[in-house]
């Protein structure tokens, strides 16, 4: 599931026309440490800017006890 989900990110990148290096600047992250995605689980703040980076967001939704609730994943609450 992990590779999927990080593979589409670099597609996203193509899609976009923007390089991963240019995205991970903008991102604050460092190129080496993205790729390394690929074989390693990345941290969730850094995993959320990069997609935000690329124009996504993260949600997470909850089911419980047949209501469900959506939250956005922001990279630093504000």
């Amino acid at each position: 599931m992990r590779k999927r989900i990080v593979e589409q990110i670099f597609q996203q990148a193509k899609i976009n026309n923007t390089t991963i290096k240019s995205a991970c600047k903008r991102a604050g992250l460092s190129e080496s440490s993205v790729r390394s995605w690929r074989r390693c689980e990345p941290q969730l703040g850094n995993f959320i800017a990069l997609v935000e980076v690329l124009g996504g967001k993260v949600n997470i939704t909850w089911k419980d006890k047949g209501k469900t609730s959506e939250h956005i994943l922001p990279r630093h609450e504000s």
